[in-house]
């Protein structure tokens, strides 16, 4: 069964999944390099590239390529949980915490490598980053459907526009 007919019958069946069901359906469904290809997105007006595969009211897929060395913006996924499968390279990603002001404060990074998974649950503040000198595809889910997400600075991102 081909690989786009296989996810949108597994995210189709959803209804109102939690983590476990996200994680299961990744597994089931299954992402190889070659099966991603002609989804693959060179960034446009972002730093890396992104496809919607499939979204319903449930459910959302999404493909995410960091090209060498790049990363996304410091965010959050609103009211959604999500977790993401490594099709192809590593990533590293990186949770942060609020401060009082509400800019992001570094709390810890996982290295995440093909085949493995991390999960987003929902409130989570992370950044993906490609550490290396090739490309990074990931699978992405999300439950309900991406809307209101937030994108932070990091606190330690502040110029003084004056001298002391």
């Amino acid at each position: 069964m081909l690989f786009m007919t296989r996810l949108e019958e597994a995210l189709a069946s959803l209804r109102r999944p939690d983590m476990r069901d996200l994680k299961e359906t990744l597994s089931a469904v299954g992402c190889t390099p070659r099966q991603a290809e002609p989804h693959v997105a060179q960034p446009d007006r972002l730093p890396y590239g992104r496809t919607v595969l499939f979204r319903n009211t449930e459910v959302e897929a999404i493909l995410v390529h960091l090209p060498a060395r790049t990363g996304t913006f410091i965010h959050d996924h609103g009211d959604s949980l999500g977790c993401a499968i490594v099709v192809e390279g590593e990533l590293i990603n990186t949770v942060f915490r609020t401060d009082g002001r509400g800019d992001a404060i570094y709390a810890s990074e996982e290295r995440v490598r093909s085949g493995q998974c991390l999960s987003a649950p929902a409130g989570l503040i992370h950044r993906m980053r490609n550490p290396g000198a090739g490309r990074t595809v990931s699978l992405h889910l999300y439950a309900p459907p991406l809307t209101g997400t937030k994108t932070y600075a990091e606190a330690d991102e502040y110029v003084l526009d004056y001298v002391i």
